[in-house]
């Protein structure tokens, strides 16, 4: 099974120019929790708090969890939200060491352990979050994976964090920190989507063996935000990873994320677009009235989605030959004609083309 740990709140108010209300955030966790994720990384406390946020998750009974760098200042305001796990964070990568952080290698790996203690002392779960961890060193990251773990992480999160990774990276650096702490912690896959391959990124970690997944609803985060909760959970359901998520519920939830947050969805996006289970064209309606999965690769309602098959201009005989049949009628060539006519007149008279139920409908009170 994999553990979603949504980052929508944490994240989404790094995105430049959302501006997350404290009523728009309780909104947000209130559709997290219909659909059973993990955890909820709430916040950055040492830059904004959100107290409000964390009660309302415990509330719900969702598992919190708060980010802080590896410095005492961080770990001691995310103390103080009280949240059921902290999530300590260093980079890894050699220049982002040098560049942001001035620290060598092993300054970094005891500020990250040290803080990791902090925080186990202050009285609640920790992991750490090894960032840009598919540019680091391998040997380092590893060396530093075990060391957080002896000395009490939970999990090990792996975050591409400039989003410059591959799958074949990915695989490559999860697998190498899944062999050495595999069974003793958790390991988790963060990813961005600056390439346009988060998704692929994410279950490719898991494939290595991640067996938790950081995600956005939608994907929102900073940049080119992150993996989408929705996409990721269909991809890793229709290959057999078992996410642990309602997922009847899916699609649905997901677009009133969206809307509490007033991010527009593009009608193409997967799982939550309105035309992401539409079909018009005459040989996939024609296919689908007899067998749906010839041109879909998930059936929709597994994810509280509906299948839209539509007819109007672009509609075939084949397509009219099976509606039809379907309403007992014989499919003769004179009577696919005078019914494709018929539907494409009611296609063009109202501006768009009829649904399902409305083309039937009129195949049944056609002249016969």
């Amino acid at each position: 099974m994999i553990e979603f740990k949504d980052l929508t709140l944490r994240e989404g108010s790094q995105v430049p120019g959302l501006r997350i209300s404290e009523e728009t955030g309780i909104r947000v966790l209130d559709d997290l929790a219909t659909l059973d994720v993990d955890r909820v990384e709430v916040s950055f406390p040492r830059a904004r708090p959100r107290e409000s946020w964390y009660r309302h998750a415990d509330e719900l009974g969702l598992r919190t969890a708060a980010l802080a760098r590896a410095t005492a200042e961080d770990v001691d305001a995310a103390l103080t939200v009280a949240p059921d796990e902290i999530e300590v964070a260093m980079t890894s990568s050699d220049i982002q060491l040098e560049h942001a952080l001035g620290k060598r290698r092993e300054q970094a790996r005891d500020a990250l352990v040290s803080n990791l203690t902090r925080a186990l002392d202050g009285g609640v779960d920790a992991g750490v979050a090894l960032m840009d961890a598919i540019r680091a060193d391998d040997d380092f990251l590893v060396a530093t994976a075990r060391a957080a773990v002896g000395a009490g992480a939970k999990h090990v999160t792996l975050a591409d964090t400039t989003g410059v990774g591959t799958p074949a990276a990915v695989r490559e650096t999860v697998g190498a920190v899944a062999a050495e702490i595999g069974g003793e912690a958790a390991v988790a896959i963060h990813t961005h989507d600056d390439m346009d391959v988060a998704t692929a990124n994410a279950a490719a970690g898991v494939t290595a063996g991640a067996t938790s997944v950081d995600v956005t609803v939608g994907g929102v985060g900073e940049r080119a935000g992150n993996a989408p909760l929705e996409a990721l959970a269909v991809l890793l359901a229709e290959r057999g990873d078992d996410p642990a998520l309602a997922l009847d519920s899916l699609a649905p939830v997901c677009r009133r994320v969206h809307e509490h947050l007033g991010i527009d969805v593009p009608p193409g996006t997967p799982v939550v677009g309105e035309r992401a289970y539409r079909h018009e064209s005459g040989m996939h309606t024609a296919a689908m009235l007899r067998e749906p999965s010839t041109y879909e690769p998930f059936d929709p309602v597994d994810y509280g989605g509906r299948r839209e098959l539509l007819f109007g201009e672009e509609t075939g005989r084949g397509a009219v030959r099976s509606l039809l049949a379907a309403a007992g009628r014989e499919p003769t060539d004179e009577a696919i004609t005078e019914t494709l006519s018929a539907i494409e007149e009611a296609a063009t008279e109202r501006g768009e083309p009829l649904d399902e139920d409305e083309a039937r409908q009129l195949v049944r009170t056609t002249d016969r």
